[in-house]
C-alpha cells in the first residue's frame, strides 16, 4: 500500500528519516568502499583510507599510549562503547557530560582522558577549563583527536555531517592548554596510523584561580 502520496504524509510527519535517508545517498555517491591488496577501503576526495576508521572505536589505537600516563583515578569523557580501561566513563548525558562534572569534586582526579570528543563541541574552551579544573595539581590531561588531513571526519562530510563543531590542532590546542598553565609532556603533530594525534599535558602543581563554571 501507500503510493507517492503516503510516501509525502510520511516524510512530512517523520522529516528525520528523510535527513538519514539523503545522507546516506550522499555518503554511498561520495564515499566508495573499494578493494585493494586484499583490503576494504573507503575513496574520498581522491584519497583511500583503511576501513577501519569507519567502525567508530579509536580506543585500540591509542590505550597502550595512554595508559602509560593515565594512572590511578580518572575518568574518560565521551567514552561511547569503548572506554579507557580503569577509567569512569562520561557520557552525554542531562546531568553528567563534557561541560557538567559535578560528581567529581575540583583538584580529585589523577587523569582526564577523552578520545575524539572534544571536536563535538562547540565550547571546547570551556570545556577543557573545566576538564582541568578537575585535575589534582600534577594530574594529566590526555587528549586523543582527529588529525586535521583527515577530510572524511570534517564538518561537512557525507560521513560526519555537522556532527564535528571544529577541526582541532596542535597549534591551537597548546598554546591553550599552556595559558591554563599546563605543561605539555607529550604530543604528535603528525597523524598515526589512525589518521589521529594526541597531546599529553600536566596540570602544575599551583593552577591558575578558576574561572568560570559548570552549572554544578
Amino acid at each position: 500500500m501507500g503510493g507517492i502520496g503516503h510516501r509525502i504524509r510520511r516524510a512530512l510527519r517523520h522529516p528525520e528519516e528523510v535527513l538519514y535517508s539523503l545522507r546516506y545517498r550522499m555518503r554511498t555517491i561520495l564515499v566508495r568502499k573499494v578493494r585493494k591488496d586484499g583490503a576494504f577501503y573507503y575513496a574520498y576526495r581522491g584519497q583511500l583510507f583503511p576501513e577501519s576508521l569507519i567502525a567508530g572505536n579509536r580506543m585500540d589505537d591509542i590505550v597502550a599510549t595512554a595508559q602509560r600516563f593515565c594512572q590511578g583515578t580518572g575518568i574518560d569523557i565521551g567514552a561511547g562503547r569503548w572506554p579507557l580501561p580503569g577509567a569512569v566513563p562520561i557520557e552525554d548525558e542531562p546531568d553528567q557530560n563534557a561541560y557538567r562534572l559535578g560528581a567529581f569534586a575540583d583538584g580529585s582526579l589523577d587523569y582526564v582522558f577523552s578520545s575524539h570528543c572534544l571536536e563535538h563541541l562547540e565550547h571546547w574552551q570551556e570545556a577543557l577549563r573545566l576538564w582541568i579544573r578537575k585535575l589534582r595539581p600534577d594530574g594529566v590531561l590526555f587528549l586523543y583527536l582527529p588529525h586535521e588531513s583527515m577530510v572524511l571526519w570534517r564538518r561537512g562530510s557525507p560521513l560526519i555531517g555537522a556532527a564535528h563543531k571544529w577541526i582541532p590542532t596542535w597549534e591551537v590546542l597548546i598554546p591553550f592548554l599552556e595559558g591554563q598553565d599546563m605543561e605539555i609532556l607529550e604530543h604528535n603533530p603528525a597523524r598515526d596510523d589512525a589518521w589521529s594525534f594526541h597531546i599529553v599535558a600536566r596540570k602544575a602543581a599551583a593552577g591558575p584561580a578558576a574561572s568560570g563554571g559548570d552549572g554544578e
